[in-house]
């Protein structure tokens, strides 16, 4: 009898233990979507959101990255909705494709190698290419 007891009791102590982890994975599932879904934002390009020229590369998240991206939306290298702060492989292949352009129309001699420093962010504050 008393082992019975013990295996009702080491059932019921699994049993809420099981229901907890499962609270516990909900709770987490949902601040992960909640989390993700606030990630992801697009921001107006209709104001300057960064005048300096520090060295902007894929991983970079804030207003550098907005500015950059913004700067290729203006140009058409990105879309509205690809403008989110976060300096990833669209951005990345965007400033790429910027950086050849502007080598072969404004004759410029910017690298190009995906990353926006000084040079970068003179061509894309420039007027070539319009």
């Amino acid at each position: 009898m008393l082992i019975r007891k013990a295996v009702v009791a080491s059932a019921a102590a699994l049993t809420l233990t099981s229901l907890s982890i499962t609270i516990a994975d909900s709770a987490m599932a949902a601040d992960v979507a909640s989390a993700s879904s606030a990630a992801v934002q697009s921001y107006s390009c209709s104001r300057t959101y960064y005048s300096g020229t520090a060295i902007t590369e894929s991983g970079d998240t804030g207003n550098r990255v907005i500015e950059v991206q913004c700067q290729l939306y203006h140009r058409g290298f990105l879309s509205a909705g690809q403008v989110d702060g976060i300096f990833g492989s669209i951005t990345y292949n965007a400033v790429l494709r910027f950086q050849k352009e502007y080598n072969s129309i404004c004759h410029g001699g910017i690298s190009v190698d995906g990353v926006v420093g000084t040079y970068t962010w003179a061509a894309l504050r420039s007027a070539c290419p319009s």
